[in-house]
């Protein structure tokens, strides 16, 4: 990949079955959305990828407690900077009212750098988002994917903006961000924490984390991500708890 060397200027560094069951979670209001996640904007081309990830809320207040989400997707790498993922079932669940399909999103992954080309590795998400929920509006989401490794010290920060679409959409644009940090004892083992800040929903989280890749051969991947959230502030769940699995093949 051949990025224009001005382009990231300021970034210019020195040289140097698998199917497990899957949480249950989140709806209320923009809560819908499975935002917890923190990308890479690294990608490997020819690679496709099977995923299931979800959420579930742990709380004393009843309208909170028990809501979460889950969502199945395949993805495919088509070069080696851009990666496509289709989210074809996005599923909420509240106590009251049933787990039911949210709508899907189609999800592109753009890596703007080759590693260690700069001092952080750069990358562009943006997506599309279907909703099917009577009266919710379709959206937008795009922003930038940072990831920094120094020796076994691993971290990325996702800045992303959030549109509604539509005769129901609001007109702002709701921001979140997302930070993760690890010590990589291996490829398949990086224990760490993530952090959360998301104040469309007055939520602000933080908690450990655990994570990996273990190779299964012939190119085979299987990764995954746990994590247990704390909220920092009222608005937030008292915990969270996600978990993610991926298959990822050539």
């Amino acid at each position: 990949m051949t990025i224009p060397k001005g382009f990231f200027g300021a970034l210019r560094a020195p040289r140097g079955s698998f199917f497990a069951s899957i949480l249950m979670l989140a709806a209320v209001s923009a809560c819908a959305d499975d935002d917890f996640i923190v990308y890479s904007p690294h990608v490997a081309q020819g690679q496709s990828e099977v995923e299931l990830r979800g959420y579930s809320y742990q709380d004393g207040r009843a309208g909170l407690n028990g809501v979460g989400a889950f969502e199945t997707s395949i993805a495919h790498t088509f070069t080696s900077w851009w990666k496509a993922e289709l989210y074809a079932g996005e599923f909420t669940r509240d106590p009251t009212l049933g787990t039911h399909l949210a709508g899907q999103e189609l999800e592109n992954i753009f890596q703007l750098a080759e590693a260690g080309e700069y001092w952080v590795d750069p990358g562009f998400v943006a997506s599309y988002i279907h909703n099917r929920q009577p009266g919710v509006p379709d959206g937008v989401e795009f922003g930038p994917l940072l990831e920094k490794q120094v020796g076994h010290l691993v971290q990325r920060l996702n800045l992303i903006w959030q549109k509604d679409l539509g005769g129901n959409a609001s007109g702002k644009y709701n921001f979140r961000s997302a930070y993760s940090f690890g010590y990589q004892f291996s490829t398949s083992v990086v224990p760490g924490f993530e952090a959360y800040y998301r104040p469309a929903d007055d939520a602000h989280q933080i908690g450990p984390a655990f994570s990996g890749e273990k190779s299964l051969g012939h190119g085979d991947e299987l990764e995954y991500s746990t994590a247990l959230l704390y909220g920092l502030n009222h608005g937030a769940p008292d915990r969270t708890l996600i978990m993610r699995v991926a298959y990822e093949f050539f």
